[in-house]
């Protein structure tokens, strides 16, 4: 019914401690154990391509392109994501072995320290070690990944602008554009923060947000809007920091403007077709050295098009350390776009967007759709009512 997905010691750094797993977790994931590594060996069988080098161009501008040929062409570009402290970018190529006879390549050029090439099981790990967290791609080109990654001055310019780019946006036809955004919603968080919904008609939709002084600014390139829906929202009566959202046309374009008040933090994620705007309160506190509220995860970046859920969780729990049960009834895939975003927020996101929930039990954590749990935890207490009630009555 379950199947473990990962299942190791916290990664390096500062010292975690979690309670020790009890009752019918702790006998699932020690099941879960002796299955995983039961299976090692098979699964380092089944790994039928070859990591044979890796090579390093500098190109014009100061970017630099990382080269990975295989003795096979992939399949598809393989899964990764983001670390931005320490900055990093990590690649699993599943079913691939490392074939180069070294682990670590002393790079040193550009924002590239090195990089770091692990064999586990049936995949292999590339860590790209950076000096700074800088915008990277990957193609696939023959038998050959290339990583892309950009050179410093092109992020400060992009940080002076505050821009942050969920989607490459596709040119339009003639002047017509690509995409319409199908709705926009106002909705109160738990939190007390504004939360700004946009239905788009496609994933693809090119996507800039940026903080321009008191403002926040989303651009939807190549994408229109309906009449209906060009208009100011006042939303001040909802009791979060958001006071109006503007919805603006401009050509083959539509902006977005947000004007919230006091002092507040935003985010913005995408999943599918749904692109989200938090603007959370922040309340001074000045004993903290840090201000801030929400989630607390170390931030990771993810850029995910039609990837299946369960994979989505793999990244976490590598990411994490966390040993993820999930049920064999999740499934599916989504399309996810997160920028410096904590990871309890994104195991949040990627949940609420697929209907499943999570128990967590120290570093065990089981997810399953909702109401798969809640049935399981109503059957556990019926058989645990009924137990009480076959006692043998004593008396003192």
């Amino acid at each position: 019914m379950y199947s473990i997905m990962h299942l190791t010691r916290p990664h390096s750094g500062a010292a975690r401690r979690y309670a020790a797993p009890v009752g019918f977790v702790a006998l699932l994931a020690l099941t879960g154990l002796l299955a995983l590594f039961g299976g090692a060996a098979a699964q380092a069988q089944e790994a039928k391509n070859t990591l044979q080098s890796v090579n390093v161009t500098a190109l014009q501008g100061g970017r630099i392109a990382l080269q990975f040929n295989f003795k096979d062409a992939l399949a598809g570009v393989p899964n990764g994501f983001a670390i931005t402290n320490p900055s990093r970018v990590v690649l699993d190529l599943t079913g691939v072995t490392n074939g180069t006879g070294k682990s670590l390549f002393e790079v040193g050029q550009g924002e590239v320290k090195s990089v770091n090439v692990v064999e586990a099981g049936n995949r292999t790990r590339v860590v790209v070690n950076l000096i700074r967290t800088v915008p990277y791609a990957t193609t696939l080109s023959g038998k050959s990944l290339l990583v892309t990654l950009e050179s410093q001055p092109v992020q400060v310019a992009n940080q002076a602008s505050g821009v942050t780019q969920f989607a490459e946006p596709t040119p339009n036809v003639g002047n017509t554009p690509r995409y319409t955004i199908r709705n926009v919603d106002f909705r109160r968080g738990s939190a007390n923060e504004g939360r700004v919904l946009v239905d788009l008609s496609s994933a693809s939709a090119g996507v800039d947000i940026r903080q321009q002084g008191k403002v926040v600014i989303v651009d939807f390139v190549g994408t229109t809007v309906p009449a209906a829906l060009v208009r100011r929202m006042d939303v001040q009566d909802f009791g979060t920091p958001v006071r109006t959202v503007d919805v603006i046309k401009q050509g083959g374009n539509t902006r977005m403007v947000i004007e919230p008040k006091g002092l507040w933090e935003y985010s913005a994620y995408q999943t599918d077709t749904q692109f989200i705007v938090e603007v959370k309160p922040l309340k001074e506190d000045p004993n903290k050295l840090v201000q801030g509220t929400g989630y607390a995860g170390e931030k990771l970046t993810l850029n995910f098009q039609n990837i299946e859920v369960r994979a989505v969780l793999q990244v976490i729990a590598d990411f994490t350390g966390l040993n993820i049960i999930t049920s064999d009834t999740v499934g599916g895939s989504l399309t996810l776009r997160l920028k410096d975003v904590p990871w309890d927020q994104a195991l949040d996101i990627i949940l609420q967007s697929k209907g499943l929930a999570k128990r967590k039990n120290g570093n065990v954590v089981i997810i399953a759709p909702s109401q798969e749990l809640a049935q399981k935890e109503k059957e556990a207490l019926e058989a645990s009512n009924q137990v009480n009630e076959l006692e043998q009555l004593r008396t003192e």
